[in-house]
Order: C-alpha cells, then sequence, then structure tokens
C-alpha cells in the first residue's frame, strides 16, 4: 500500500485524502492478497478530486513505480459505481506425482455440500458454494471461486478437500492469484 501512496504523491496524481485525525490517500485494494501467494492480476481503486485523463494517469504512475511493479490498464468508474470482487483465479504448482486423479476433482464439483472447518470458528463452513470450478494439467491446478454473501473458499481449504497438503504436496509459494474479476453494484 506504501508503494503506491508514495508513487501516487511523486506522480502529483489528485488523490482524495480521508478525514480525520490521520488523512490518508483513498487508494483501496478491493481484495487483500494473503501473504506468502503471489498476485498476477490485483486491481486498486484511486479516488480522485479532481478529473485527470486516464491515459495521463497510468503514464505518471508507470514513471513513478519501481521495476517489476507494471500497471496492465487504467480505466475510469464513475463515482456512482462501487465494485467488488465476483470470481477469482488461483494456479497452485504442485509437487510432482501429486496432481489429484480426475474422477475425483469429478466427484468433489458434483458435491452439493463441502463442509471445512475454519480455524478458531465452532462452526463448519460449506465452501461448495464458492468453487466454481476446479481444473488441472499435469503439474498444476486452477481453481476459479467466486464471492458469495456467506463469503469465498480459501484456495488451500480446497486443495486440502481434494486430499492435498500444504508442505507436502504444495507450498503457499506456489500459488498465483492470476486473476480478479470485479462486479459494479449498478451492473
Amino acid at each position: 500500500m506504501k508503494l503506491f501512496e508514495r508513487a501516487v504523491r511523486r506522480a502529483e496524481i489528485p488523490v482524495k485524502m480521508s478525514e480525520g485525525f490521520n488523512p490518508r490517500p483513498k487508494i483501496i485494494f478491493p481484495l487483500a492478497l494473503p501473504v506468502g501467494i503471489e498476485g498476477t492480476d490485483e486491481k486498486l481503486g484511486i479516488i480522485l478530486f479532481e478529473y485527470m485523463p486516464v491515459g495521463e494517469v497510468e503514464s505518471r504512475l508507470k514513471n513513478q513505480l519501481p521495476k517489476g511493479i507494471q500497471i496492465i490498464s487504467v480505466v475510469s468508474v464513475s463515482n456512482q459505481q462501487s465494485s467488488s470482487v465476483s470470481e477469482i483465479t488461483y494456479l497452485v504448482k504442485l509437487g510432482k506425482g501429486k496432481v489429484p486423479e480426475t474422477e475425483k476433482i469429478k466427484e468433489f464439483l458434483s458435491s452439493d455440500v463441502i463442509n471445512t472447518q475454519r480455524k478458531g470458528k465452532k462452526l463448519l463452513f460449506d465452501i461448495r458454494p464458492s468453487i466454481v470450478n476446479v481444473t488441472l494439467n499435469s503439474e498444476s491446478i486452477f481453481l476459479d471461486l467466486k464471492m458469495t454473501p456467506k463469503g469465498m473458499a480459501r484456495p488451500e481449504e480446497v486443495l486440502s478437500c481434494l486430499g492435498l497438503k500444504v508442505g507436502k504436496d504444495y507450498d503457499l509459494t506456489d500459488m498465483v492469484r492470476t486473476r480478479v474479476d470485479l462486479s459494479s453494484a449498478k451492473e
């Protein structure tokens, strides 16, 4: 977050500030990236207090970001639209010989309920409504998840339900969030 706050300030982008004792730039990440997981398609919202052309925002930011941080696209969203996360895709690189069988995935996806016990919680959480699809190739598994009114399945919960163990079959550092789709409240 600090990286983007500094880049916006150095780029002289007219970002709106929060009110109160300790004003902060209104920069929003719609979904925090879990610790240890890489992200290749993250979203960032910057609320401006005056109009600036999209191309100018993009070029100014690109000039202030360090090597390795890339801006893929910049779009303008009206003040009346609020966006929230709708779907996410994770890519998990599995250890050699640890790919689950296709039949196990089909059986898993055909289940109506997949309960899991969340750490520190007493009630079971049904992750099935949040799972859109699970696909695999010879060395990776792709998890397509969606946000539901009750929350979203965590990738490690889905993998655990498929019989894969963190540290044994994959490491958190082998997980990459490759897609974050936003839905607009005005759609």
